[in-house]
């Protein structure tokens, strides 16, 4: 991903966390900015921890076969 890619997501994220803070104000809610900006990165974190680790581990019974499979045709074999 480009940088001019990743300036227009981050500014758009941005802008989402401005107009929900704004909305939710308008409501009689009070919400930081900054607040709603560290949850959203948290979130988005734990979301790419979790899609991380799925995608990486051999999680079903099929997936740690075909890894097995995988090593023995690059001749590395089950570790």
């Amino acid at each position: 991903m480009n940088d001019f890619t990743r300036e227009r997501i981050v500014a758009i994220i941005r802008l989402v966390i401005m107009l929900v803070s704004a909305v939710a104000g308008g409501f009689g809610l009070t919400i930081d900015p900054d607040s709603l900006g560290t949850i959203v990165a948290c979130g988005v974190a734990l979301a790419a921890g979790v899609y991380s680790w799925w995608k990486n581990a051999n999680v079903t019974e099929a997936a740690t076969e075909a890894q097995r499979y995988l090593d023995s045709i690059k001749g590395g074999g089950a570790q």
